[in-house]
């Protein structure tokens, strides 16, 4: 409300604000602070935009891996680990966040499934070495499919799978790098070897490596092959990333 006093008015009127400077009635707009709070709320939304279009990228390229198998809240849990990559070195402006800068080892150890860590159904583990000139080197110990892994009833035959990812997510881009796969056989007495498995990244236009480890259960019969994986027992899981700055 404004009033007049001694000839001048005073006061506010909608968003007039009157007062008295020397001898005039000056008239100004109230300052408003809509304008920056749009401009960090869209900032804001845009951080989580990078880490929703992330998410959706990894969702999609480890598609072989997951089978779309996995809970329903896979990918908001995927979105949630992406925020936390994009923030792991520093809080850039709002806006600003990028996940090449990021630290992308907070994705380590995400499960595509939340019903089944693939830990708890491999009883071994893989060492991951991310070496200079591109290579990376999966060592895997040796195996013996009674003692090393998970054999659900009706289980023949396990296919444990590796995928190895590289990653432009200022591009959109997602394209398979290597892949390797290592078939047991249940009541085979006989081990596999340790090994160590070489893949080559170079010449190619990557920000992030991402190796995942996964696990396929088979029901050999005769004829048929029976997949036995399901939302309940389908156990994928990020084993080790690399951010190829670091190269």
């Amino acid at each position: 409300m404004a009033i007049i006093e001694n000839g001048y008015l005073r006061g506010q009127t909608g968003n007039l604000v009157n007062r008295k400077v020397g001898d005039k009635n000056v008239v100004q707009t109230k300052p408003s602070d809509k304008m920056r709070q749009t401009i960090w709320t869209e900032a804001a939304a845009s951080d989580f935009g990078a880490a929703s279009a992330a998410g959706a990228i990894i969702r999609r390229a480890f598609d072989v891996v997951h089978q779309k198998l996995h809970d329903s809240e896979m990918h908001n849990r995927l979105v949630k680990r992406m925020q936390r990559v994009l923030f792991g070195n520093g809080k850039h402006n709002p806006g600003y966040q990028r996940v090449s800068r990021g630290n992308i080892q907070r994705l380590v150890d995400f499960q595509f499934n939340k019903n089944c860590h693939i830990y708890d159904y491999l009883y071994f583990d893989t060492t991951v070495n991310f070496a200079t000139k591109g290579t990376i080197l999966i060592h895997m110990p040796e195996l013996k499919g009674e003692e090393n892994f998970y054999w659900p009833k009706a289980c023949s035959h396990i296919v444990l799978k590796i995928e190895i990812i590289g990653f432009s997510f200022d591009k959109r881009q997602a394209r398979t790098i290597g892949s390797h796969e290592i078939e047991l056989t249940r009541y085979n007495s006989e081990s596999q070897k340790a090994k160590t498995l070489t893949f080559d990244s170079t010449g190619n236009d990557y920000d992030i490596i991402l190796v995942s480890l996964s696990t396929l259960y088979l029901d050999k019969r005769t004829n048929y092959t029976f997949l036995l994986n399901s939302i309940d027992l389908n156990p994928a899981g990020i084993i080790a990333a690399h951010n190829l700055s670091n190269f």
